[in-house]
């Protein structure tokens, strides 16, 4: 919609939102007589029309409109994170994409399932939240190392996004592939953070 058409919606919007109102206090307060009167022909009432009918209808026009009105100044803003190995201009990718190509280059890591990435834009970089399930028998703070590194390796070079931090939360525990046998652990979850990209530092394990 272009901005002509949008002018007109909104001054449209405003009329009927202002008449109803009117309307809506003329119908009990009484104050003039044309109001209620140019609205009852319009929508066709006759004179026996239950005014408290006639005043939720202007109500619900009245709701409506607003509700219109709000969406025609609201627009939904991508979230983007910067590309920082751009020199000379500016580039951006949208969080969603960027969480997704992140997903693809740890799918082929081994004992990790239900992954789900999570780019989160800020001023001066981007925080990855990783959240998982580990396979048991696993060393999982090297597991969960070896995501981090992945993850901002693929952030980094592949991308070209700052990273602030990285946060990976196990989610649960599921049988080594093969053994059906173990029932499935899900009553608590570790996270580990890392800062920086480049030069990782150990992942620090909580239990929840």
């Amino acid at each position: 919609m272009n901005i002509f058409n949008r002018i007109i919606m909104i001054m449209l919007l405003l009329f009927l939102i202002i008449s109803s109102i009117v309307t809506v206090v003329n119908i009990y307060a009484d104050l003039f007589d044309w109001g209620t009167d140019v609205f009852g022909r319009i929508l066709y009432f006759g004179e026996n029309t239950n005014l408290h009918i006639m005043a939720l209808i202007f109500v619900a026009i009245i709701i409506i409109s607003m509700v219109i009105l709000v969406f025609e100044f609201y627009r939904r803003k991508l979230k983007t994170a910067n590309i920082a190995s751009v020199k000379g201009g500016k580039a951006m990718i949208t969080a969603r994409s960027a969480s997704q190509q992140i997903e693809e280059g740890l799918a082929g890591l081994q004992h990790v399932s239900n992954l789900r990435v999570n780019v989160v834009p800020k001023s001066d970089g981007a925080v990855i939240n990783i959240f998982a399930r580990l396979h048991k028998g696993i060393n999982v703070s090297e597991k969960m190392q070896e995501v981090i590194s992945a993850a901002n390796k693929s952030a980094s070079e592949n991308l070209g996004i700052k990273i602030i931090r990285t946060n990976f939360t196990v989610g649960g525990f599921l049988p080594k592939p093969g053994n059906t046998d173990e029932p499935e652990e899900n009553n608590g979850s570790i996270t580990s953070q890392s800062k920086e990209p480049t030069d990782i530092k150990t992942a620090e394990d909580e239990n929840d």
